[in-house]
């Protein structure tokens, strides 16, 4: 896949074309109205004739970019369309990221820049998805759409209430779309109390026994009702001393599941480091929660969250990935 900058006096045929592709095509990956008026400096998706990866480059001294694109194994073009530059001839390259282009590109020796890595072998992955249910005919639609690339569908989300009890979810067009496409429905509960993942919610579940059973109990009943394949748990915000419960709440959590053929797993936050005493990270115990569940899902996007500046989550997605702690955990 490859990125295009939209400049003044194209049109989505015009770059359909010179890609090889269809505008349908280019519709299709950029959520796009058919004829929708396109601005320059807009960036767009376009679908490669070959299949590529993302790969972390370290810049060296001395580096240009023909120079990274033959250590790519692409041609210039391709890095250009990769990285989303545009040439500017003549330029001397005073005052600009990468000489001789039109970039915001960071071009330093020593920075990282995400570069293609063409793919000659393929694996299978599982790849899962979230979905917010309405409660009509658009959630067998959004479902129908990207069924076929889904192994997992979390419905999100069954909040658990201070009582133990949950609150149900308008999910039947989904769930029924899910089961059509062959895509195993997950049940996700969380803490989330209507307007924010509530820390003292979580912890009152979690330290009361008897709450604390009484909700494992409605999420496997609902679960085994509402016809779910497994339960996924997304408890944000929790006090980092809560986790000694956290992990007593999902080892029990885990076995009530088990016993009922529930699948169990888990969303937390990303850390490359175990961090005990982190606000927001610490209660994830990763080396006890991970023998405890099935799966689990590192929430990478935390790193460029709504709140904070805009950024690329890939290169902290891929450094997680990487390091010692969490192939360890």
């Amino acid at each position: 896949m490859w990125i295009h900058t939209v400049t003044e006096g194209e049109t989505l045929r015009s770059i359909a074309e010179q890609y090889s592709t269809t505008t349908r095509e280019v519709e299709h990956l950029n959520e796009l109205q058919s004829e929708e008026v396109l601005v320059p400096g807009q960036h767009l998706l376009i679908p490669s004739t070959r299949d590529t990866l993302s790969e972390v480059y370290t810049l060296r001294r001395g580096d240009t970019v023909p120079r990274v694109a033959r250590r790519a194994g692409v041609s210039q073009t391709e890095l250009e369309r990769w990285l989303g530059i545009t040439p500017a001839p003549g330029s001397t390259g005073v005052g600009q990221t990468i000489p001789g282009y039109k970039s915001v590109t960071p071009w330093n020796s020593g920075s990282s820049i995400p570069i293609p890595k063409v793919i000659t072998q393929k694996r299978t992955i599982e790849v899962n998805g979230y979905l917010l249910p309405q409660g009509n005919p658009s959630d067998a639609r959004a479902v129908q759409e990207i069924g076929e690339r889904l192994t997992y569908l979390c419905i999100f989300s069954y909040q658990a209430k201070a009582d133990g009890t949950l609150t149900p979810q308008p999910d039947s067009e989904a769930m029924r779309a899910a089961k059509a496409a062959k895509v195993e429905p997950l049940m996700t509960v969380t803490n989330f109390d209507g307007s924010q993942f509530n820390t003292e919610l979580a912890h009152t579940l979690m330290a009361n026994s008897s709450l604390r059973r009484k909700l494992i109990q409605s999420v496997v009943t609902t679960a085994r009702q509402r016809g779910f394949g497994g339960v996924n748990v997304d408890f944000e915000h929790m006090r980092p001393t809560d986790r000694p419960l956290y992990n007593t709440f999902i080892r029990e959590l885990g076995a009530a599941c088990r016993r009922q053929g529930l699948s169990i797993s888990i969303a937390m936050g990303p850390k490359t480091s175990d961090s005990p005493t982190a606000s927001w990270m610490g209660a994830f115990d990763y080396k006890t929660l991970g023998a405890e569940v099935d799966f689990l899902m590192l929430m990478t996007y935390e790193w460029g969250w709504v709140g904070g500046p805009p950024m690329a989550t890939i290169m902290h997605t891929v450094g997680c990935l990487s390091t010692r702690f969490v192939i360890t955990m």
